[in-house]
Order: C-alpha cells, then sequence, then structure tokens
C-alpha cells in the first residue's frame, strides 16, 4: 500500500513537471514567435462561440494536428494514465470483461473498423468515471501512445473554470461542451471533424450522473444520435456498462475511496447504417431519428447491465432489475 502511494506521489510530480515545462515552452513560443499563429487559430475557434469564451484554459492550438499538440497529449494523458492505473488496479480491484472488443474498433484490428470512427457509450455514475475507466482499461505503454485513445465531452461550467484545469484538460483531449447549448454547438462539429478522421469519442449520453449508485440508466440523449448521422461515414459504436465506481467516489463526495470493486462490461460492435438507412427511407424527421438512435444505443446499454449479474453480486441495496 505505502509503496503504491509512493508511486502515485511521484506520478503527480512527475505530472506538475512536465506540465510547468510546457506552459514555460507555450509562454516562450507566444511571446518570440509564432504568438500571430497561436492568437488567429484561437480568434477563429471561438468565433461566434459565445460559450468557449467563457471556458478557461481552453486552447485549440493543443488539440490540433501538430507536433507540440501530440507531445503534451502524449506526456499528461500518460502520466495522469499511470497515476489512474495504479489507483484502480493497485489501490481498488478492476475487472474488465470482453474489454477485447473495445480495443478491436480502437485499433482497427478488422477491415470493416476501417476508414470510420468509433464512438463509445456507457452509464455514468461518478465524476471519475473519465479517466479512470479508460486508464484501467489500456496498459501503460499504450496511454504514452494516447492517439488512439478517446475524446471526451466536458461541461464548461465544471471543467472550464480554472485556467490551469482548463489547460491539463485540454491536452487530455477533453472537449468543451456546453449545457443545453443544442445540436450545432462547437463540441459537436468538433467530434464530428475528428470522427471523419477515424478517431474515437467516448460519450455519457445521460449527460448526468447517476443519483441511485448506477441502479437506474437514465434516458439516453439525442446528441448521440447527431455525433452518428453527422459523419460522412456512420461511425462503430462499443457500448459498456460499469460498476464500482460510486463507491469510489459517490456524488457529492471529495475524497476517493480504497480497496473497491469495479467492474467493467463490454458490448459487441454495432453497426447502424442500415438502422439509419431505414429509418430516411421512411421519412422519419432527423430529430425523431437521434432520438430513435439514442434509444437504440440505451437499450444495448440496459441489456449489459442486465447480463452483468453473470459476473457482479450486488448487495442488497444495490439490486438492478
Amino acid at each position: 500500500m505505502a509503496a503504491c502511494r509512493r508511486l502515485l506521489a511521484s506520478c503527480t510530480g512527475v505530472a506538475s513537471y512536465v506540465f510547468l515545462r510546457r506552459e514555460l515552452y507555450a509562454c516562450r513560443c507566444e511571446n518570440n514567435y509564432g504568438k500571430d499563429d497561436v492568437d488567429a487559430l484561437k480568434k477563429r475557434t471561438i468565433k461566434g462561440e459565445a460559450a468557449l469564451t467563457e471556458a478557461k484554459g481552453y486552447d485549440p492550438y493543443l488539440q490540433g494536428d501538430n507536433f507540440y499538440a501530440r507531445i503534451c497529449q502524449s506526456l499528461t494523458i500518460g502520466t495522469l494514465g499511470l497515476a489512474a492505473y495504479t489507483f484502480m488496479h493497485g489501490l481498488n480491484k478492476t475487472k474488465v470483461i470482453d474489454g477485447h472488443k473495445l480495443k478491436e474498433v480502437a485499433y482497427k484490428r478488422k477491415p470493416e473498423y476501417r476508414g470510420r470512427g468509433m464512438i463509445s457509450v456507457s452509464n455514468h455514475v461518478s465524476a471519475i468515471d473519465d479517466p479512470m475507466l479508460p486508464s484501467a482499461m489500456w496498459t501503460i505503454p499504450q496511454m504514452f501512445w494516447p492517439f488512439e485513445l478517446r475524446w471526451v465531452f466536458c461541461s464548461i461550467d465544471r471543467c472550464f473554470k480554472k485556467p490551469w484545469l482548463g489547460r491539463v484538460l485540454t491536452s487530455t483531449k477533453v472537449i468543451p461542451v456546453e449545457r443545453g447549448g443544442g445540436l450545432e454547438q462547437f463540441a459537436i462539429r468538433f467530434a464530428t471533424e475528428k470522427l471523419n478522421k477515424g478517431e474515437w469519442i467516448h460519450l455519457f449520453p445521460e449527460g448526468t450522473r447517476s443519483r441511485d449508485n448506477g441502479k437506474s440508466i437514465n434516458p439516453f440523449k439525442a446528441g448521440v444520435g447527431k455525433l452518428l448521422t453527422a459523419p460522412a461515414k456512420c461511425p462503430v459504436v462499443v457500448p459498456f456498462y460499469h460498476h464500482g465506481m460510486h463507491n469510489i467516489l459517490p456524488v457529492g463526495a471529495r475524497n476517493l475511496r480504497r480497496g473497491k470493486t469495479v467492474h467493467v462490461i463490454v458490448g459487441d460492435p454495432i453497426f447502424l447504417e442500415e438502422f439509419i438507412a431505414e429509418h430516411r427511407r421512411r421519412g422519419t424527421p432527423e430529430k425523431e431519428l437521434y432520438t430513435q438512435i439514442a434509444l437504440r444505443l440505451e437499450n444495448a446499454v440496459r441489456d449489459l447491465q442486465k447480463q452483468s449479474h453473470q459476473y457482479i453480486v450486488y448487495p442488497s441495496d444495490e439490486k438492478v432489475e
């Protein structure tokens, strides 16, 4: 236990060092050269996006296709992912069932996965579902080469309230999203662009955390349907269900707990081209189509929740239907 604490402390120190060096380098770049280019990129990104002006610390340059952004992502995700992996497997126990299904799609190991993006969907019970769950499901070397790893949404009013936190989250591939901002906002367009490049977006389609320790799954929001129909080629969807994160950090708690068990159950990849094409042949309105897609994926996660009884012994107060 003491060794794990020392390792976590070391990882935190390394992350702080990397962050400070990165900040100093960014300041030097902006002060001595490239400032006009960086400023122009920021202005182009936030033009017409009133919500992004409230996203403190968000820097589109750190999410671009440039060498500096990739180095920052590799060091930040790798270092913080190492700490999260140690916490989930060293101070807690994490069991991943059929995790290979997620990796096969993420790494395009079959021909049918190539040339298209990937969307994963899951239930949401804790503020640390991400990054703890992705870190627990990947190996440490893979996290230091994070270019096949997920992009994820986080609300501006939660994750981008402080400049230093916003800058760190930007480098961990977090996309600022405005609550109630609609289906045409920056986050949706940015995610669509990434999906068109074959990248991976993870979504918590409930839009908020469960308030009953994950016993129920809230209805999925229509935004997931928009992201399935907007790219040039329909992404592959991988659903997964997890249980136990509410024991590590319940809603409203501040301190992480140790000695808990988390289960993650990954489902089969879902292809929705025919589903979407059939609805369009029927003349289904787009917004209704989004709702039908959301319902289809919601049911997939609910099915995994029902299957979880094969692997999880639920306490009497956490029984799911």
